[in-house]
């Protein structure tokens, strides 16, 4: 069987080395990861606002100056968000970040409140926590 053929194969490509590289069957698979990881990033333009699932990033630029709500969703071990007032104006308009259930390190909310603040929160499995 020819590896280049099948389409069933594993081809050794970048970050991925495939053993042995003759024969009828490969005992080995690894694959590796090489460069960067991106981040989505979502520009959010409207309150309020509801963090998604597929989120990561999250800068908040209202079309019209105002309080931003925020709304997390329920949590899921190991997801981080990151969460950033990207119009400067939290000192006067804050971020308020609600958890659909839960707390941010044991409060019922955590607002931004710095122009151009920002907040890091991950789900450890009970709770979101500011990091």
């Amino acid at each position: 069987m020819s590896y280049t053929n099948n389409p069933r194969s594993i081809l050794a490509g970048a970050g991925i080395t495939v053993t042995p590289t003759t024969g009828t069957g490969a005992n080995t698979v690894t694959i590796t990861a090489n460069g960067l990881a991106l981040e989505p990033v979502r520009i959010a333009t409207v309150s309020p606002d509801t963090v998604l699932a597929t989120d990561s990033i999250v800068s908040y630029q209202l079309l019209v100056p105002g309080p931003v709500a925020v709304a997390l969703p329920v949590g899921v071990t190991g997801t981080v968000y990151y969460l950033k007032d990207g119009t400067g104006d939290a000192a006067t308009n804050n971020i308020t970040i609600t958890p659909a259930a839960g707390t941010i390190d044991g409060a019922a909310t955590a607002t931004i409140n710095s122009n151009f603040g920002a907040l890091t929160l991950a789900f450890t499995g009970t709770k979101w926590e500011i990091i």
